[in-house]
């Protein structure tokens, strides 16, 4: 840490606070005084780092939490004499290093040499809290971020097509066993994540949602990237996601989890936030809203022995709509080849679709309009074709 970071006034942890800003050095300061303002760490103490890891897609896609920010966060840890350890997992239907691989995030845990679980393992349960009945339910929840002294979040900014939003609270079912996730899903989610955020809401020492690109239309995975430049910071992880919901164009009183939560006193829904820099005014864009689910792809999906076959097939990646090309298209006349995340696309824009993930970032940029998203039976056809070899 900068000694001008250290000799900055802390932030008030009685606001949110939205870092905004579009110089990248300067966002990364500004979120190292952030975390050494909000969050107290003590010497010897166990820090569970959750970021949002839960899709193949990396972090310029808008679905996963920026690695720089994971690196600050773990750098700051050791700088207090702490031991951090990430804990994260994928959605159930996508393999843990596969998406360690994809986002770039299984390099840079290797190379900070920081230990790092697949949040679905090693689960434990969490019972009621001590004054509740004992007849509410059990969950299963990483056993290291249960043990761990505290827990800081890196949720990311997204729309959602259960939830409305997905931002810290929904963030946490990162840390569940896989047979709960399927539960908290068939049950329609919003009473759930309110418990489990109620049982975990004092291990948290701090919130930063990471909204530098966000995500819009039908998230959490098949959105459009949006470039907000914000980080929106908090103690009260409650309040912290009703600023950002706000800044996504969502009133708090519409998303069903943050009403309950408000509801049951898990935080405050209308804190005052504070900008910086402090003549800024709250950055606000009404995000595309992503396509409501029916619930019946979710039923499909969370049989378990479905939910089983779709890791092991790859088919978070394997399933997914990729680009095609459909018109002749020029060398080097567009950013195609620079915005594919692993490398799929050539200068001709030949497309390799096996290392494509399907993120869809070159359909939405493509200047010359000569790729465009692969149809339902070519989709299929391709399928087969990678399953089968043939």
């Amino acid at each position: 840490m900068t000694d001008a970071t250290s000799q900055r006034a802390k932030l008030d942890p009685e606001f949110v606070h939205v870092l905004r800003h579009t110089d990248a050095d300067v966002m990364r300061e500004d979120f190292r005084h952030a975390l050494q303002s909000l969050v107290k760490v003590r010497t010897k103490e166990v820090i569970a780092i959750k970021p949002n890891l839960c899709s193949p897609f990396p972090e310029h896609t808008g679905a996963t939490t920026a690695l720089w920010m994971i690196e600050e966060t773990v750098n700051y840890v050791r700088k207090k004499r702490g031991r951090p350890i990430i804990c994260e997992a994928p959605s159930h239907i996508h393999d843990y290093q596969q998406v360690l691989e994809l986002t770039g995030a299984g390099e840079l845990y290797d190379r900070l040499d920081v230990e790092h679980v697949d949040a679905r393992t090693d689960c434990i349960p969490l019972r009621p809290l001590k004054y509740d009945s004992y007849e509410g339910p059990v969950y299963h929840v990483n056993h290291a971020a249960l043990g761990a002294d505290g827990i800081i979040c890196l949720p990311k900014m997204k729309t959602h097509n259960r939830t409305g939003v997905t931002l810290s609270i929904k963030g946490l079912m990162g840390l569940l066993s896989v047979p709960d996730r399927h539960n908290f899903h068939r049950r329609g989610v919003e009473n759930d994540v309110v418990e489990l955020f109620r049982r975990l809401r004092e291990r948290i020492r701090g919130t930063f949602i990471d909204g530098v690109v966000a995500m819009e239309g039908h998230g959490p995975t098949q959105g459009k990237p949006v470039n907000m430049n914000v980080i929106v910071a908090g103690t009260d992880m409650l309040a912290a996601d009703a600023v950002a919901a706000q800044i996504m164009g969502f009133d708090s009183e519409e998303v069903e989890h943050l009403r309950k939560a408000g509801e049951a006193g898990l935080g405050n829904r209308k804190r005052d936030w504070q900008m910086s820099p402090a003549d800024l005014p709250l950055p606000m864009r009404p995000f595309e809203r992503a396509r409501e689910d029916n619930g019946l792809r979710t039923q499909l999906i969370t049989i378990p022995p479905v939910s089983k076959a779709l890791r092991m097939l790859g088919m978070g990646v394997t399933g997914r709509t990729k680009p095609v090309l459909v018109g002749d298209a020029t060398p080097n006349a567009c950013d195609c080849e620079k915005s594919c995340p692993t490398g799929a696309i050539a200068p001709d824009h030949r497309i390799d679709v096996r290392r494509c993930t399907g993120c869809g970032l070159c359909v939405h940029t493509c200047a010359q309009s000569v790729v465009r998203a692969e149809g339902a039976l070519h989709k299929w056809s391709r399928i087969a074709r990678e399953l089968t070899g043939m």
